[in-house]
This record gives structure tokens, C-alpha cells and sequence, in this order.
């Protein structure tokens, strides 16, 4: 296979050739299997200049900029991988200790008339880059590569991070991890997709401090945020701009569901159920469904309407076993029940088997309220405590409300000083009319950017006087002003809010089911516990924790302490442990206690209950 490791333009040449049996002497000389020749006739050693040449022969793209060779000390193995799916990336090249490229050729990258010309398959001809996958990477010299900018050693969500050289790490850790929940646009054909699950922003702006790294991302064609005038993290909103348009968004959920074959001739279809005809039919409501089962685009729906109506021929054991007049069995699909909307969009075609398949879009507009998640791009998040409108929010002397106000107090410590820094820079970005560059690892200072604030009419650090919009008297402070961009987390209240007086209970424990999905109960922890008895509310607590979770009634035998057997239809009590058919008292227990209590005396321990002091059974009505 060595030999015919591509050359040029993959074509076999004798470079090709020499360079495979260079390889092979190689292999046989480290394995052993030969005498090391490393003079010529001329006396001068060979292997001293096979690795320039090999080096040369991958850097003046004569072997492939895609093929890696790793030497292998420990194995003595000298690996060559040309597979595909490889991570490889670009390094400037040095030799001696200084970059082969130099100043001349960037000028001439500058210069060139034409994208095609000199451009980077040029520098990669010239041998002033290289590509190194992550095998080779371990095994190269520091010495012998360096990064094209040192913030591509980021990712790409910690690319789109504004000055993250500012930051404390863990800032941009979380930044990373919410960059993913932040709305905007997360794909241009998102009108003819039917994702599960979308959320989509209303109006996402461009941001006015970028790094390099958006550019190669598309980030300006695909934003995901809006940038405000605020303070650091979000508490307070503008409720006037909120009923323009700000941070408004889509959410769509996508219901599917397919015909399935049942044996060989009995088959599921859509259409509009029947009630007359249909048994298991659902309490919500079928009147939006058109004759082919399916609810129109446009349609207005609500919790728990019916959306897709599918049936299936019910089998004749029971059809014999319910009433005659059924034929068929409801298989719907309904909406959510905390879920509105309104149809967006109805897909219908067929599956790999001929039978028919079908997508339900819902489309709802999600406003911000309070209570939503909202976080900049530094990590710092937060939920809307209040929203006021423009006349009672802060404004400055030129008449500037704030979008957004924050608690100062979250700057110092969390050290987030990059956003202290986008937020000047796009003040005079907001100025000047053009994106501030907020790379990381470059040569822009706050003293410079401070500087051109101040050329623009304002104070250094971005400091400005604002008035009270109850009073409008002056306040005290100065205030931390200027644009900053923001991210509407997919979080939302709408998703989250759940009550439950009554609702399903586990079988094993009858304690209230878990989590919102399956109208679960509401979690009372240990720290919810220690509150109610700081606040003296015993009796409360015990209505929560036993009376309104899991209480339950057993028979206690006074003498020997075990559960005994109880009719209260016949009034009559029996302990099978001791016979005693009189002295048994009621307790109340939770059922998870007797449940435990039940599991013990299957593995021979027998627990047992002292209720001297309390009513016999017979004694209670």
C-alpha cells in the first residue's frame, strides 16, 4: 500500500515510489530483518536526509495535505493514516525557530486582485502551512508548528464569546452550554422542517461586538440574541419594548404518527372517529378534525384536542364481549393538555411500507414574561423579576431607557469583566457605525476603547447620569450604560408552571406520581420541611407530608403489636399472631410505612407497633 500513496493530483509518480521504498527499507532496518546502510559511495549518511526529504515531499503537497504519519517510539511503528473523518487542522510551519511565512506574503494576500489568486491553496503549496490531525499532533515538536491566531485553539461556542480572555473559566464553560439554549434562527429552511421541537426568534439582531471566528461561523446570516441597552445581568425589563416585538418568539411542536398493519388484514386509518361507532373515545374534542382525520392548518387548538384521529377494527372476541354497535377502537392523538396553539403546518405522505405517515406542526408565540430565562454571553444568567413600562424605567438625559436592568452585584464576583468591556465597545461601536472586534488574545485594551468612548461625547468608562421615572429628580449614583448583547434562553415559564390539587398516584407507594408530564405532585423537601417547623406550622405540615399524601388505615393488635386482619362491614377484628380478637386499635400510618413494615416480615423480622393508650377499634365508628 505505500507505494501508492498519492502524489500531486493522486497520480503515481517515481516520487511516489521512492517515496515507498524509502519507507519499506526503513520498516525492515528498525525491525531488524536487515543491516543499517546509512552511507552512500560518497560516504555521507542517508538517513540524516530522508527526513527533510519525507517533510518536504508532505509540506510542498507532493504527498496529499490529508495524509498523517505518526512514528511510533514505544511500538516502533511508523503508522500512515488516510482514512476519512479524521480531525485535521492548519498550522503556520517554523523552521529554526521563526515562521517561514513572512510579512511580504501577507501583504501579498492583501494585494491580490482576485480571490482565486495567491489565496490559501497558494501558502499551502509553498509549504507555510501545514495539517496536523490529532494522531500526529501528539507526537510533533512545539518547536515545529504554531497557531494561525491563538483563539483558534476555542471552540465554536467558546469562539462567539466576546473578549473570554477577560472572563473567570467557568463563565465561559457556562456561556458554552447556554450558547446552545439561546433562540434565534438555528436554521434558514426552518418554514419546511418538522422538527419535534423548535423555538424560533421574532426579531434576532446582529451583534455590534464580534469576534473573527462569527464570520466563518455565519453567525451575522444566523444570530441568536438581541442586544440591549442594560446592566449586567437581567432582573428588571422594559415592558414598552416587550409590546414592540422585544425577545418575542415561536415555538413549535411537532406530533407524528403512522398507520400500522395489525396481523395481515387488519389495518389502522386516519380519519374522524365516529362516537357512535367508536369505543375509547377521549374527552377532548374531535370537532376540529376534517373528514381525513386531520386538523387543517389554521386551526386554533387548545389542551387536550384532538389533532391527528386514527381508528382501528376492533377483533371480533371483543366485539362479542362489548356492545354490538362498536366497530372500531380510538387510537387519536391529542394535543398536550397544558399545551395552545395553533396548527402551523400538516404533513402527509407514506412510509418505506406504503402506508401513510403524517406530521402535525403547532405553532405558538411565546411573549417574555416573568419569570423567563434570559443570559448574556458571558455566563451570566438570569430570570425577569419585574417589567415596568417606559415611563416608570430610569432614562438618561438624551432620553435613553434602558431595556434591561440588572443588580451590579453580580459583576464582582463572578468576574465577568468581558461583558464590563463588550458593553463600552458597543457604545462606541453604536457610534463610530461599525463592529467592534472583540477577538480574544489580541492587542485591544479597555484604555483604548476607553479613549474612543470619550472621543464620542461620553464618559471614559461609560458612565451616565439618569433620572428616577417616578420622580424625575436626578439619581445619586452614576449609571453603567451601554448596549450589550443578550440571549432569550429556551426556558420558559409557560413550559414550567404546574399546580395539582388531585391527580394519579403510583401504584406501589400511592404517593403522588412525578413530574409535571404525568400531573405529579409538587416536591416538599427536607429544606421545605425544616421551614414549617421553624414557622411553628406542625399541624400544616403534617396535612402535606401524610393527610394529603399517602394516609392510611391499619388494625393493631394491643397485645403483640402486629397488623391484624379487619371486616368493618361485619365489625369484626382478628390477630392471627395471638388470637386476640378484642383489644385491636386504628392507626393511622403511611402506606409506604406498611409497605415497609410488610417487606420486613417476609424476611422473618417481625416489626411491631406499642399503641398502649389508644382507642380500641371497636370503640370507633
Amino acid at each position: 500500500m505505500l507505494p501508492h500513496v498519492g502524489v500531486g493530483e493522486f497520480c503515481e509518480t517515481k516520487k511516489a515510489y521512492y517515496f515507498g521504498y524509502i519507507i519499506h527499507r526503513l520498516l525492515l532496518c528498525a525491525l531488524g530483518r536487515r543491516p543499517e546502510d546509512d552511507r552512500d559511495h560518497y560516504g555521507n549518511k542517508r538517513l540524516d536526509l530522508a527526513g527533510p526529504l519525507l517533510g518536504g515531499l508532505f509540506r510542498m503537497v507532493d504527498v496529499n495535505t490529508e495524509v498523517g504519519v505518526v512514528r511510533d517510539i514505544r511500538l516502533k511503528e511508523l503508522r500512515i493514516y488516510t482514512d476519512y473523518g479524521r480531525c485535521s487542522r492548519p498550522l503556520f510551519i517554523v523552521d529554526n525557530q521563526r515562521l517561514l511565512i513572512k510579512k511580504k506574503d501577507f501583504y501579498a494576500l492583501q494585494q491580490r486582485e482576485s480571490a482565486e489568486e495567491d489565496g490559501w491553496h497558494h501558502l499551502v503549496a509553498k509549504g507555510f502551512i501545514e495539517y496536523i490531525d490529532t494522531e500526529e499532533e501528539e507526537t510533533t515538536m512545539i518547536s515545529m508548528t504554531i497557531n494561525i491566531h491563538p483563539s483558534l485553539i476555542l471552540g465554536v461556542c467558546a469562539s462567539i464569546i466576546p473578549f473570554p480572555d477577560h472572563n473567570r473559566s467557568p463563565r465561559n464553560t457556562y456561556q458554552c452550554g447556554m450558547g446552545k439554549q439561546a433562540m434565534g434562527i438555528y436554521v434558514t429552511n426552518n418554514q419546511f422542517r418538522m422538527d419535534t421541537l423548535a423555538y424560533v426568534l421574532y426579531y434576532p439582531q446582529k451583534p455590534p461586538v464580534t469576534t473573527r471566528a462569527m464570520e466563518h461561523l455565519h453567525f451575522r446570516q444566523l444570530p441568536a440574541g438581541i442586544y440591549c441597552d442594560n446592566q449586567e445581568d437581567s432582573v428588571i425589563m422594559n415592558q414598552s419594548s416587550i409590546d414592540r416585538g422585544f425577545f418575542r418568539s415561536l415555538f413549535f411542536r411537532s406530533y407524528r404518527d403512522e398507520e400500522k398493519k395489525m396481523g395481515t388484514l387488519v389495518k389502522e386509518d386516519f380519519g374522524r372517529p365516529d362516537r357512535a361507532s367508536t369505543m375509547g373515545m377521549r374527552h377532548g374534542s374531535y370537532e376540529k378534525l376534517d373528514d381525513d382525520g386531520l386538523a387543517p392548518p389554521g386551526t386554533r387548538v387548545s389542551g387536550e384536542d384532538v389533532i391527528i384521529g386514527k381508528t382501528t377494527p376492533i377483533s371480533q372476541d371483543e366485539a362479542q364481549g362489548q356492545s354490538s354497535r362498536y366497530t372500531r377502537r380510538d387510537h387519536s392523538i391529542s394535543l398536550r393538555h397544558s399545551k395552545t396553539g395553533m396548527v402551523d403546518q400538516v404533513l402527509l405522505t407514506t412510509n418505506a411500507d406504503g402506508l401513510r405517515f403524517v406530521k402535525v406542526r403547532v405553532r405558538s408565540v411565546r411573549i417574555p414574561q416573568i419569570r423567563d430565562k434570559f443570559s448574556s454571553r458571558h455566563g451570566l444568567k438570569g430570570t425577569v423579576g419585574m417589567t415596568y413600562t417606559q415611563e416608570d424605567m430610569p432614562w438618561t438625559i438624551e432620553g435613553v431607557t434602558p431595556d434591561i436592568i440588572v443588580n451590579p452585584h453580580a459583576i464582582p464576583s463572578r468576574m465577568t469583566i468581558g461583558q464590563l468591556i463588550e458593553c463600552i465597545m458597543g457604545k462606541v461601536a453604536a457610534h463610530m457605525g461599525k463592529e467592534g472586534d472583540a477577538t480574544p488574545f489580541t492587542d485591544v485594551t479597555v484604555d483604548n476603547i476607553s479613549k474612543a468612548l470619550h472621543k464620542c461625547g461620553y464618559q471614559m468608562r461609560g458612565f451616565e447620569r439618569m433620572y428616577n421615572g417616578h420622580t424625575g429628580r436626578p439619581l445619586t449614583a452614576m449609571i453603567f450604560l451601554g448596549p450589550t448583547y443578550y440571549q432569550r434562553l429556551k426556558h420558559m415559564v409557560d413550559d414550567k408552571i404546574h399546580s395539582r390539587g388531585r391527580g394519579p398516584v403510583q401504584i406501589l407507594t400511592r404517593q403522588p406520581a412525578e413530574g409535571r408530564s404525568r400531573d405529579g405532585g409538587l416536591r416538599f423537601g427536607e429544606m421545605e420541611r425544616d421551614c414549617m417547623i421553624a414557622h411553628g406550622a406542625a399541624n400544616f405540615l403534617k396535612e402535606r407530608l401524610f393527610d394529603q399524601s399517602e394516609a392510611y388505615r391499619v388494625h393493631v393488635c394491643e397485645t403483640c403489636g402486629l397488623i391484624a386482619i379487619a371486616n368493618l362491614k361485619k365489625n369484626s377484628f382478628e390477630c392471627r399472631g395471638c388470637k386476640n380478637k378484642t383489644d385491636i386499635v386504628q392507626v393511622h400510618i403511611p402506606y409506604a410505612c406498611k409497605l415497609l413494615f410488610q417487606e420486613r416480615m417476609s424476611m422473618a423480622i417481625a416489626p411491631r407497633m406499642l399503641t398502649k393508650g389508644l382507642k380500641s377499634a371497636k370503640g370507633r365508628k
